[in-house]
């Protein structure tokens, strides 16, 4: 936590849990990633706390707007605790650059933070005084900057958090990024034109976590089996991310030539090596201030694992045959189907790089545990693939739709739109029949699931739904469904819900 130099500024400050009300204590050793708190009164508190600085408690922020933002518990002692920031509200981070450049205008740390000795490239119109500090009433501090101590604060803050925190961090965040209003909750989720619009508990929840933490730039690795969509999702991260109209550039590691994947990823000069006549551009680069999405990322092979995670720590590159370094300032995101925990124990993948794609996992059921959305899937892809080839309308008829319904789909949602299209182009009326769809049968029915099967698999959508719907309040729950909130824990820990859905302290 000792990337940025501290200030010694003492400054009253409130602060409190993720539940429970504020308290008072007094701030000391500010950094942009962190500070130390000393509680006014003794307090036990860990995981993440809320922190408010306001002109209650000190005359010379008199007329700046309230800071808060969350942190989280680094360390503690007898005195207090380290708080490591986590800057996810650009607002206030902005108001709180301008309350440093208000408590220590002339400090050598804040003139090395905000490069206070060049003013024009970060103050406004009118912004600079006479010796490089914002006029009063000036806002001191352009989008630009802004944009730049928030990677700098999230690279921090990722390097140092451990990962398990990140899926408690969307939940608790949720409130306080909501500033007009917790929508209806009996408003159906909206999906943009492109995207699949499901009805699953899970696609929805997975949808909601993507457009929370899609404006912040934290990194996601998305865990599936093939052909589940996580290029959609990944797509989804860019549009919701605020730049939809820069690059969205898709890499499939594993189709990658060992020979040429670093003048792929990076590009080259003109004659850095034989065959080499013109500039190339690279992944890299292409995707500057978009997305590099890289899928099946566990493929990469050791030495561009260890030059990726450079780019990554240091957000520069250099082109092959080159010397000059670019700048890195496209977000990555990433998928794999293998477990890439698992590859860290066993040596084949990097264990920091790891850590840096790590921000978020998010991982993407199989369509065999999505029952609910394949028969919709299957219309909407039939829509779209008529559409697309001027097709005449058409429907799926019933034997169709009981041969799709009792299909493993091994190969996911790309297996099944294959079968829909070859099923839109052979079928000679407008509704498609069983033998257009053209399942192995005997397949079919091995593959469909027990009744036992279908019933926990439907057992967890109810739930899970009902949870998401009551935002996790098991006494909802419990009256919605009728049954008892000892059922509903039961029924939680069965399902492996417990990390998204705990008991409250008190209920058991």
């Amino acid at each position: 936590m000792r990337r940025y130099d501290r200030l010694p500024l003492v400054v009253p400050v409130q602060f409190r849990a993720s539940t429970g009300g504020f308290r008072k204590g007094v701030l000391k050793d500010l950094s942009l990633t962190g500070c130390y708190i000393q509680p006014a009164r003794r307090s036990e508190i860990s995981g993440w706390v809320r922190l408010r600085i306001d002109e209650s408690g000190d005359p010379r922020i008199s007329g700046l707007e309230p800071v808060e933002t969350w942190g989280l518990v680094a360390r503690k002692n007898e005195e207090g605790f380290a708080l490591h920031f986590n800057w996810i509200e650009r607002e206030n981070l902005r108001r709180f650059a301008e309350l440093l450049l208000r408590l220590a205008p002339d400090h050598p740390v804040v003139r090395k933070m905000f490069e206070i000795n060049q003013p024009s490239t970060f103050l406004g119109p009118g912004a600079a005084g006479g010796n490089g500090t914002p006029r009063p009433g000036a806002s001191p501090l352009n989008n630009q900057v802004v944009e730049r101590l928030l990677r700098n604060s999230w690279s921090s803050f990722i390097e140092f958090a451990p990962t398990e925190f990140f899926d408690g961090m969307i939940d608790w965040f949720s409130d306080a990024l909501e500033i007009k209003g917790r929508p209806d909750e009996t408003d159906p989720p909206t999906f943009p034109d492109w995207f699949f619009p499901s009805r699953s508990p899970e696609i929805v929840e997975i949808v909601r976590k993507v457009k929370m933490v899609g404006p912040s730039g934290l990194s996601i690795l998305f865990l599936g089996e093939t052909g589940v969509g996580k290029e959609m999702f990944a797509r989804l991260c860019h549009e919701v991310g605020g730049r939809p109209a820069a690059p969205f550039i898709p890499v499939n590691c594993g189709a990658i030539p060992h020979d040429l994947a670093e003048s792929l990823f990076f590009g080259h000069e003109k004659g850095s090596f034989s065959g080499a006549v013109n500039q190339a551009t690279g992944y890299l680069e292409a995707a500057d201030k978009g997305t590099l999405f890289l899928d099946e990322i566990g493929e990469l092979s050791p030495p561009l694992q260890v030059k990726l995670l450079r780019v990554l720590q240091e957000r520069t590159f250099t082109r092959v045959g080159s010397t000059r370094e670019l700048p890195f300032e496209a977000r990555v995101v990433c998928a794999t189907n293998r477990n890439l925990a698992e590859e860290v124990r066993k040596g084949t993948f990097r264990e920091d790089l790891f850590y840096r794609i790590n921000g978020l996992t998010i991982e993407i059921p199989p369509l065999r545990n999505r029952l609910s959305d394949i028969l919709p899937m299957a219309d909407y892809f039939l829509r779209k693939i008529c559409l697309d080839n001027s097709l005449p309308p058409k429907t799926i008829g019933r034997e169709a739709a009981l041969a799709l319904q009792g299909y493993s789909w091994p190969g996911n949602a790309r297996e099944l739109h294959n079968v829909i299209y070859r099923a839109a182009i052979i079928s000679d009326g407008t509704e498609i029949r069983e033998e257009d769809v053209g399942l192995p049968i005997d397949k079919s029915r091995q593959a469909k699931p027990t009744l036992k099967e279908i019933r926990e698999i439907f057992e967890k959508e109810v739930l899970l739904e009902s949870l998401v719907r009551h935002n996790g309040n098991v006494a909802a729950v419990s009256e919605e469904l009728d049954i008892s909130k000892p059922t509903v824990y039961a029924f939680i820990k069965k399902h492996n819900l417990s990390r998204t859905f705990s008991a409250p302290p008190g209920e058991k």
